[in-house]
């Protein structure tokens, strides 16, 4: 007889050999992914083949699959509301859905539908595609968006709802030189968080905090705008939005007056000697800030930080800092276990 979590198993693996399709160049949906989701998007062709192909959870450690599943509250019916920003992640948010229930509605993206509807042909239609929610009480709902939206969104759902609410947030990186590693090394890590989707999304680092002597921080400034700059010439950057032009421009501005400002191609790489701004740009762009102390340097942003990427002798200390962002390695912040929720801040309500 098959046990109730075995059902839940099987339905999580049947969207995972799914997401296979659509990684795999040569299927037709997968050659139809990398036609379409260029233009909808606003990514380089470049750079949607290498997020389909190695940024797509399409492997899962059975010990990954146990968490998902032990974090996942059996429901009579679960709801997705998708945002656009990281156009794979609807995998992950379907994933925990269908972990809970056989009855999953989601309302993809208005701004970015595609994903969601060709991993629905994928998956044979293992979850319904609709317009708009209607959740019941004690149904689960996975929301994500602005802060702003998601408070609506909130406010608009009946009595008895337990909601999961995935606002907006973003990553940092923490870097040493008493790791060892040279500074070559290190950059190259940490640009490979960078690029993948242009640096949308809660995980890409933005900020990099420096403990380090002035000096090394410094090359570490060149190294990073030449690992950057390869970057972009092997996947070019896509087209920013109107709000991500915007608020590059008053991250440049601001630079200029409080700091250094280093050009890598297209991108840029703010440095702040002296650690007295903590500003995270966006569109493929970092922010180094030298620092003595990492708590003391994280105060006025901790309740904002969804990832963190650091050696392995940092992570101890980033656990106490910030127990509830998700900590990596550099270099493996774009690829995080399919354990569960990508952002473990939020605790879900019952409304």
């Amino acid at each position: 007889m098959t046990t109730a979590i075995e059902e839940r198993r099987q339905r999580v693996l049947q969207l995972l050999d799914a997401a296979r399709l659509l990684a795999d160049p040569a299927t037709p949906l997968g050659q139809r992914a990398r036609l379409e989701l260029p233009q909808e998007t606003g990514l380089s062709p470049e750079n949607v083949a290498l997020c389909l192909e190695q940024h797509l959870e399409t492997k899962v450690a059975a010990r990954d699959l146990d968490a998902l599943l032990a974090k996942s509250t059996p429901c009579r019916k679960a709801h997705v509301l998708l945002s656009a920003n990281v156009f794979t992640a609807p995998l992950r948010a379907i994933s925990l859905a269908v972990s809970q229930s056989a009855r999953v509605d989601v309302r993809p993206s208005r701004r970015q539908p595609l994903f969601t509807q060709l991993l629905w042909e994928a998956s044979g239609g293992a979850f319904r595609v609709v317009k708009e929610l209607g959740p019941a009480p004690e149904d689960h709902v996975w929301a994500y968006g602005r802060d702003e939206s998601l408070e609506a969104v909130r406010d608009e759902m009946p009595a008895g709802v337990v909601f999961h609410g995935h606002a907006s947030g973003f990553g940092i990186a923490a870097v040493t030189s008493e790791s060892g590693e040279s500074a070559s090394k290190v950059a190259t890590a940490l640009v490979s968080d960078v690029f993948p989707f242009d640096q949308r999304g809660c995980l890409s680092p933005r900020i990099v905090l420096v403990r380090a002597t002035t000096a090394w921080a410094r090359d570490l400034c060149q190294e990073v705008v030449r690992a950057l700059s390869a970057a972009n010439h092997d996947v070019p950057l896509g087209t920013l939005s109107e709000d991500e032009a915007a608020e590059l421009t008053r991250y440049r501005d601001t630079m200029t007056y409080t700091g250094e400002l280093l050009h890598a191609g297209k991108s840029v790489i703010g440095f702040d000697e002296r650690g007295n701004v903590l500003l995270p740009p966006v569109g493929r762009n970092l922010h180094l800030t030298c620092v003595e102390d990492f708590g003391s340097a994280l105060a006025t942003v901790t309740s904002h930080v969804t990832s963190v990427g650091a050696p392995s002798a940092l992570h101890a200390e980033f656990a106490q800092l910030l127990p509830r962002a998700r900590i990596a390695l550099l270099g493996q912040q774009q690829r995080p276990p399919l354990d569960g929720p990508v952002d473990k801040r939020p605790v879900a309500e019952v409304l």
